[in-house]
């Protein structure tokens, strides 16, 4: 898989060769938001790009590092739909930390308004206390509002509206990503993705909550040797949360393993703090 990374709740993209697409998820023109129906119809490009049915897309699913959330990816063949997100984000084939209990079923999702409504099994409230609670639906909000259009997700449970999710009372409608930023690191990386193939730029965006709002960056070879340096500053400093984004050149002539490494510089003594790493692979500019 070849590709500039694509900006956060932008990106589905082509295995084989660089694709930027602006997205839209067929039928959020609708009303009818409260249904347990599959939406079957795929995500279909703006610009008017067609996905071969046997072409590979890649997306985001959201899973735990520690109490955090964490953005990895995950493949469909052909344009995926809102309820195969959710369903890869709950089968879990790479046996990712999560929160969400292991027998949950998707009974169905809808979408309509810029409001996705995902229908689980009561499975999906069974046991944790209120950490756990919260980890489990910021996964699912997490993995629908990767796509711009989609801003808000309401949780059904067997085909019932309920007001919260638990004992623990975490709530259950129109939830937005804002709610769920205490369960986020203090730089979340969402571009690039993990094993992601990558040209020249690197294009790397995320959000954080660092010291002036400073998030440094590197680019390492899988021999630890530097490629690139920079930093990009995000929209609002600690103790608030803003978003960044970064450009970094680089040059290989060969397909060579890297390393992102996202990191903030210590006020008291500049060592590196709050360091994310992200393993990629680097491709010269006639691909891997």
């Amino acid at each position: 898989m070849r590709g500039t990374p694509v900006p956060s709740r932008y990106m589905v993209r082509r295995c084989g060769f660089p694709v930027l697409l602006a997205l839209l998820l067929a039928g959020c023109g609708g009303t009818d938001t409260t249904g347990t129906e599959p939406t079957t119809t795929p995500i279909t490009a703006q610009t008017g790009t067609t996905i071969a049915p046997t072409e590979t897309v890649r997306f985001r699913v959201y899973y735990l590092e520690g109490e955090n959330l964490q953005a990895y990816g995950a493949e469909a063949v052909g344009e995926p739909t809102a309820q195969e997100a959710v369903e890869a984000l709950v089968a879990n084939e790479g046996g990712r930390a999560t929160a969400i209990p292991e027998g949950t079923r998707v009974l169905g999702v809808r979408s309509g308004g810029g409001e996705a409504t995902v229908d689980l099994s009561r499975r999906f409230e069974s046991g944790g206390g209120s950490l756990s609670l919260q980890a489990r639906v910021a996964q699912i909000v997490y993995t629908l509002t990767q796509w711009p259009w989609l801003e808000r997700v309401t949780i059904l449970l067997d085909g019932s509206e309920v007001e919260a999710i638990g004992g623990e009372g975490i709530p259950a409608r129109q939830l937005e990503r804002a709610d769920f930023e205490n369960v986020l690191p203090a730089i979340f990386v969402e571009a690039p993705l993990e094993r992601d193939e990558v040209v020249s730029p690197l294009t790397v965006e995320g959000t954080a909550r660092v010291f002036e709002a400073n998030v440094s960056l590197r680019l390492e070879s899988g021999a630890g040797s530097v490629l690139a340096e920079t930093f990009a500053t995000a929209s609002e400093g600690a103790p608030g949360r803003g978003d960044f984004e970064a450009v970094i050149p680089f040059d290989v002539d060969e397909p060579t393993e890297g390393t992102l490494v996202a990191y903030e510089v210590s006020a008291d003594d500049a060592s590196e703090q709050r360091v994310v790493r992200v393993p990629v692979r680097l491709c010269p500019a006639a691909g891997c």
